[in-house]
């Protein structure tokens, strides 16, 4: 699947979705919502692949204490990882394979939903924060 046309089923999936987002330099960039708890959400494609980075919208004090809870929480997840960025901002990247033309709009919808429930899993077991 070419990389305009991944991008194009993102988008659209998105506007149906009444998500407001913005194209920067190759990348989606979107907010998502769940209770009290807001992140943005980073989008690209790289080959046959959609990448997808959701940032928390806070850094961790004791990065440390964090990278330990990264990785104790990535020990739980099915799919993807969390990492801390430099300036000790939790991410947690997955993808998404869009070999299969008629199945990139599932498979995108289906990484955008379990990012969102990690997310809101992890939001209150990252430590160091």
């Amino acid at each position: 699947m070419k990389e305009e046309d991944a991008l194009r089923v993102l988008k659209a999936l998105l506007d149906r979705e009444g998500a407001e987002w913005r194209e920067e330099c190759g990348w989606v960039r979107f907010r998502s919502k769940h209770g009290a708890a807001l992140w943005e959400i980073s989008c690209r494609t790289c080959g046959e692949e959609m990448l997808f980075y959701s940032r928390f919208p806070f850094r961790c004090g004791e990065v440390e204490e964090a990278r330990r809870s990264c990785e104790r929480l990535n020990r739980e997840l099915v799919r993807g990882a969390l990492f801390l960025t430099e300036e000790g901002t939790p991410v947690y990247r997955c993808e998404a394979e869009l070999d299969d033309v008629y199945n990139a709009e599932r498979r995108i919808a289906s990484a955008l939903r379990y990012s969102a429930q990690v997310i809101v899993y992890c939001w209150g077991r990252i430590s160091g924060i």
